[in-house]
């Protein structure tokens, strides 16, 4: 019985300090309906066990029923907050402005005649720093000149 909890153990510190796969993330997702049959998605991910690296993504994507909407702009900002120590929090991808402080760090990318907005980055632990997670949020925005639509959603995981 001891053999097998110290190789519980072994394994499960194993995990923790390679990373966390697709299987588990914390992911939460938002739609709401902004008029003439349209709606709009916030999406956040972010990985749930962590050494010093986790991936995060967020999108914002519009739907007309099950079908892709394109708008005038679909704006996604992402805003990710790292809880405990030092943690430096990047984001990555063509026309992608950031700003941030000690803790909290926002993205955002607006796209022109699109249906969607995906951001991505990753956060990175500082050394011999004690960083229990981060939360990952979306907010979306939406405008359609042409039909006179418009709104918001957010998402947040973690």
């Amino acid at each position: 019985m001891k053999k097998f909890s110290v190789s519980l153990g072994a394994a499960a510190l194993f995990l923790f300090s390679v990373g966390a796969g697709p299987a588990d993330a914390i992911s939460d997702s938002s739609k709401r309906s902004i008029g003439r049959g349209i709606s709009l998605q916030a999406n956040a991910w972010e990985c749930n066990l962590w050494a010093k690296a986790c991936d995060w993504k967020t999108s914002a994507k519009v739907y007309k029923g099950s079908k892709r909407q394109k708008m005038t702009w679909v704006k996604n900002v992402a805003q990710i907050t790292g809880r405990g120590g030092s943690v430096s929090i990047g984001g990555s991808g063509t026309g992608v402005t950031g700003s941030g402080s000690a803790g909290t760090h926002s993205f955002e990318w607006t796209n022109k005649n699109a249906w969607m907005a995906d951001l991505a980055g990753q956060a990175r632990s500082g050394y011999l720093s004690m960083v229990w997670g981060i939360e990952t949020c979306s907010h979306a925005s939406t405008h359609h000149e042409y039909l006179g639509v418009k709104g918001t959603a957010s998402a947040c995981a973690g």
